[in-house]
């Protein structure tokens, strides 16, 4: 294959990617047609065929890919992070992602559409899948008493990532509650969010007196 076609081929399946994406975010997979994606992306039906099989192989490819890029992007934040105090390392670790999901509102759609067809493509997350280097700052920050200690990495892990997760969903719909400024996520309301994360509304209540 010359190094023309080569390129064209490469460029095709970003383009489709790209197309495949919007398409998918905005209706999910069952709501997308193939015809809408190739209109958008403005390249041939075969190509689908060509390089990810059929429609599911293409909307396996667009997750996997947005996936990839948010674990990459996040990976800098947590390093920076877990070279902090427990603390104030897993606040910027929690914010620097929120704002990476901020930047990109088609894997929040998408995700939406995954969850709402009950996960069939994205793969379910084990335990020794959950990023290491965050685990070992919590149990610092339990050690420390920074965290509680009789709440699981898993459990803070999980609620954490399921609120920011939702967060640009949600947000607009309590605008009138959060106040003028709250139908789109700022700065402020993103760090006030991540407060409420990592403080709670309370700890633990004291044992009652006998």
């Amino acid at each position: 294959m010359s190094s023309v076609n080569s390129y064209c081929v490469t460029d095709s399946r970003s383009s489709l990617l790209t197309a495949a994406a919007e398409e998918f975010a905005r209706h999910g997979l069952q709501g997308t047609r193939v015809h809408s994606i190739v209109k958008r992306a403005g390249i041939n039906e075969r190509m689908i065929y060509h390089h990810f099989g059929n429609k599911d192989g293409l909307y396996a490819a667009v997750l996997k890919a947005q996936m990839e890029d948010l674990a990459e992007a996040w990976r800098p934040i947590i390093a920076r992070g877990v070279e902090m105090e427990p603390y104030a390392g897993m606040r910027s670790v929690l914010a620097g992602f929120a704002g990476l999901l901020l930047a990109r509102p088609q894997l929040t759609a998408l995700l939406l559409h995954e969850a709402l067809a009950g996960w069939p493509t994205e793969p379910l997350p084990t335990a020794d899948m959950l990023p290491a280097p965050l685990r070992d700052l919590y149990a610092r920050g339990q050690s420390t008493g920074a965290f509680r200690a009789d709440c699981p990495f898993e459990i803070a892990y999980g609620t954490a990532l399921c609120a920011l997760i939702t967060l640009p969903m949600f947000v607009p719909r309590f605008a009138e509650v959060l106040g003028p400024d709250a139908n789109v996520v700022t700065e402020s309301l993103r760090d006030q969010m991540v407060g409420q994360l990592l403080d709670g509304m309370t700890g633990p209540l004291p044992e009652p007196r006998r």
